[in-house]
């Protein structure tokens, strides 16, 4: 019976990872019809907003240990959110959240007015009170103040940026006297790297926090406008990456648009003073857990199959959590993935038992079971009746051999999350060729070796009676090996040490507990 399941569960678990390599991305249908409330059809065209000529070679950035915003000297804007500690897959690069496009505004204010959107006119810089002289200026021991002093029409408006020495958190407020209709515009995509992401179904783009803490994607073509303090944070999300706005206690209503694979959020308000944080950050664990309320679902810890699952993100922050502590006195999060499968293998060595002992069992009775299926070879029903009965008659559970490996499952699709999704994981080296666990094995090593440990145990594995069966069992190592080249080098490495575990194992019970291997 165990034969019988494991194609199956391979076939099902082949399939959902093919959904999730090939969907990965938010694949958008044609746009809506538009609907009442501040919805409707957008294009690229209503996301641009007028600039005035900026020239982005006059740059001045403001820099903590964490993160280096640049600004341009010419109109005010906000051109880059660097993060120093992570790089593109070149190790030179810095992850930058905020990349500017050729007809988009970068992150600053503009006003709204009847005709559309207004640049205001750059007045100076100061930083803690004293206007900026230099290009780089940074935030090293205390913290920091840029003030960036506009006019429009002669109305002044300040923008204040305030910088800690460390973290990616900062604060913003904007100081509006004259009540103008001002609209902060945290810039093109704020939060979502150029990076491109390999497998993975997380959702790419706009997210919003409801004031019950639950994590929303914004998934549709659309523009819509939330009234002020329906939210409690707004931004955009990667795989990895992650940029937002705390707006709890602003007074401001919040507009969200999704062009396919562009983001815009705008931020309204009339308000003489308004403070808020923007963040732009990795994803993780730690980080996001003392965040705001639901930023931690933007780690897809709990996916299986069609849905996300709850028994599923409970084990997979459960054992990343371990996986971390192991980590911090390993120094290789591939020794930890190790460590945690053999752990595991310890854990469900009495199911382990249990199959083995049942695929054992049907071994045994493979005789009888053949002699029934000559017996009854023209009549299904009784064939199966008879074989129910002397299954009952021997007190043996047909499946004793598939039920354990299905209770595992989760667990594999826990690790699964951990290893494809978690920025910790993010270039984590470990020996020799394997610079990244969170990347596929670039000269496919891993995977061969994975389908030869298959291979192997599928040998050791008593054998079916069913020649159909059996070609399946055989060829089934290599559908796996090919499902597994382009899957993250970390979950290879665990499947090729639960492999090489299970192997020992199964010759152990085999030979000295149920000796179906004779002794050489």
């Amino acid at each position: 019976m165990f034969k019988k399941m494991l194609p199956l569960i391979a076939i099902v678990l082949g399939f959902n990872f093919l959904l999730y390599y090939y969907f990965s991305t938010h694949n958008p249908s044609s746009a809506p019809a538009p609907v009442p409330g501040g919805k409707g059809i957008i294009s690229s065209n209503l996301i641009s907003v007028p600039m005035i000529n900026d020239m982005e070679s006059s740059l001045v950035s403001f820099s903590n240990k964490d993160i280096r915003l640049t600004f341009s000297r010419t109109s005010g804007t906000m051109t880059g959110w660097k993060l120093l500690s992570y790089f593109t897959a070149d190790k030179k690069t810095n992850i930058d959240l905020l990349t500017s496009k050729p007809g988009f505004m970068g992150g600053g204010l503009v006003v709204r007015d009847k005709s559309g959107f207004l640049p205001l006119t750059l007045d100076h810089f100061d930083f803690n009170g004293t206007p900026i002289s230099g290009s780089d200026i940074s935030s090293s021991t205390q913290e920091s103040l840029l003030k960036i002093h506009y006019t429009f029409n002669d109305h002044p408006v300040t923008l204040s940026y305030t910088l800690p020495p460390s973290g990616y958190r900062v604060g913003i407020t904007i100081d509006n006297p004259d009540h103008l209709s001002l609209v902060f515009l945290p810039g093109l995509n704020f939060g979502m790297s150029d990076e491109a992401q390999f497998i993975g179904t997380e959702f790419q783009g706009p997210i919003y926090g409801s004031p019950d803490g639950k994590m929303n994607e914004f998934k549709k073509d659309i523009s819509e406008i939330f009234p002020a303090a329906s939210l409690s944070w707004v931004g955009n999300e990667t795989k990895y990456f992650i940029g937002y706005i705390s707006l709890k206690g602003l007074s401001a209503s919040t507009e969200i648009i999704k062009d396919k694979t562009n983001s815009f959020i705008r931020l309204s308000t009339e308000a003489t003073q308004s403070s808020f944080s923007i963040t732009g950050e990795p994803k993780r664990y730690s980080l996001l857990k003392s965040a705001e309320p639901g930023l931690l679902d933007t780690v897809d810890f709990g996916w299986f199959l069609f849905g996300r699952i709850t028994l599923v993100s409970f084990l997979a922050k459960f054992l990343f959590l371990f996986l971390s502590s192991l980590y911090a006195h390993m120094a290789n999060y591939g020794f930890a993935i190790i460590f945690v499968t053999l752990l595991i293998k310890i854990l469900f060595s009495p199911l382990a038992y249990m199959s083995f002992r049942s695929m054992n069992q049907m071994q045994q009775l493979q005789p009888e079971i053949k002699k029934l299926q000559a017996k009854f070879k023209d009549d299904k029903a009784q064939l199966n009746a008879a074989m129910m009965e002397l299954y009952k008659e021997r007190r043996i559970n047909p499946l004793g051999g598939c039920l354990p490996v299905l209770v595992q499952i989760p667990v594999f699709v826990a690790l699964y999350n951990i290893l494809n999704n978690t920025v910790e994981l993010r270039q984590a080296p470990f020996l020799f060729w394997i610079h990244d666990l969170s990347l596929k094995d670039p000269y496919y090593i891993f995977p061969i070796i994975m389908g030869i440990t298959m291979v192997i145990q599928t040998r050791l594995t008593p054998s079916t009676p069913d020649p159909m069966q059996r070609r399946i069992m055989l060829f089934l190592p290599v559908v796996m090996t090919f499902f597994f080249l382009n899957f993250p080098s970390g979950l290879v490495l665990y499947w090729i040490v639960n492999n090489l575990l299970t192997i020992g194992q199964q010759y152990v019970l085999m030979r000295y507990v149920f000796k179906t291997i004779p002794a050489k």
